[in-house]
C-alpha cells in the first residue's frame, strides 16, 4: 500500500481525535500507544482484529475506518478501501476454514463462532459507512455461508447453524443499504426462508432467521424483480 503511509495515518487520526466521540477517541489513542501504525496495511490488520475480537465493537472499528478514509487525501482513499476488503475477505476465508468440522463442545470453537459474528457485523457496519465497496464482499461471502454452487446454478445441501446465524447477522446489519443496491437481495430472503423449516436449528438461530424475514421480505420483495436465483446472483 503505497498511497497511505505512516505519517498520513498519524496524523489523521489526531486530527480526528480532536473533534470525535469519546470512544472512538479512546480507541486513537490505544492504536496510537501500542505502535501498530507503521504502514497503513498494519492499521487494518489492527483495526480490524479489534472489530472482530471477543470483546471487540464492530460498529465503533467501522465508524473510526469510515472516519480515516474521509480525511485522507483524494487518491487514498481508494487503496484503503481495498485493503480493508482484501483483510475482511482473507479473514472469513480464515475463520470458515478454521471452524470446518470444529468440536463444537470446545471454548476454542465457540470463540470463533464469536469472531465470525463480529466480522460479518464489521463487514455490515462497514457497508453503511461506505468504508468498503460492499456488493462483491457481500454476496461472496452469502454465497459461502449459505451454500451457492456456482457451477451448478443453485443452493447446494444444508449450511451448518453457525453459516446461517452468521449471514443473519451480516443481513440484519447490512439492512435496506444493501436492498438498495443489490436487485440480487431477494434470493437470500427465499434462501433463508427454504432454511427456516430445515432445521432443527437453536431458539437463538430460528429467532435470527424469523427476525430478517419478517424484517425485509416486504422491502426486498418490492425492490428486487423477479428473476431466476441464477439470473440474480450472476447480475450482482
Amino acid at each position: 500500500m503505497g498511497l497511505v503511509e505512516k505519517n498520513d495515518i498519524e496524523q489523521c487520526l489526531k486530527s480526528i481525535s480532536s473533534n470525535c466521540d469519546p470512544e472512538i477517541a479512546a480507541l486513537i489513542r490505544e492504536g496510537i500507544e501500542s505502535d501498530r501504525l507503521s504502514s497503513a496495511d498494519k492499521f487494518v490488520r489492527w483495526l480490524l482484529s479489534k472489530a472482530i475480537s471477543n470483546d471487540g465493537s464492530p460498529e465503533l472499528c467501522a465508524k473510526l475506518a469510515a472516519l480515516v478514509r474521509e480525511h485522507l487525501d483524494d487518491n487514498a482513499p481508494c487503496d484503503l478501501i481495498c485493503e480493508f476488503m482484501t483483510a475482511c475477505q482473507n479473514a472469513f476465508e480464515t475463520l470458515l476454514s478454521s471452524l470446518d468440522g470444529d468440536d463444537f463442545g470446545e471454548p476454542h470453537a465457540f470463540e470463533r463462532r464469536r469472531r465470525l459474528a463480529n466480522l460479518m457485523a464489521f463487514i455490515g457496519h462497514m457497508f453503511r459507512q461506505r468504508a468498503i465497496r460492499g456488493n462483491s464482499i457481500i454476496q461472496s461471502v452469502l454465497n459461502a455461508l449459505l451454500g451457492w454452487d456456482q457451477r451448478r446454478s443453485r443452493w447446494q445441501g444444508q449450511p451448518q447453524e453457525y453459516e446461517v446465524s452468521s449471514a443473519c447477522t451480516l443481513l440484519s446489519t447490512v439492512g435496506s443499504a444493501y436492498v438498495g443496491e443489490n436487485q440480487g437481495s431477494r434470493v437470500y430472503l427465499s434462501r433463508l426462508k427454504g432454511l427456516e423449516t430445515a432445521g432443527p436449528w437453536s431458539d437463538t438461530t430460528q429467532r435470527d432467521i424469523a427476525a430478517v424475514i419478517d424484517t425485509w421480505e416486504q422491502e426486498w420483495s418490492s425492490k428486487a424483480p423477479a428473476l431466476s436465483e441464477s439470473t440474480l446472483l450472476e447480475s450482482t
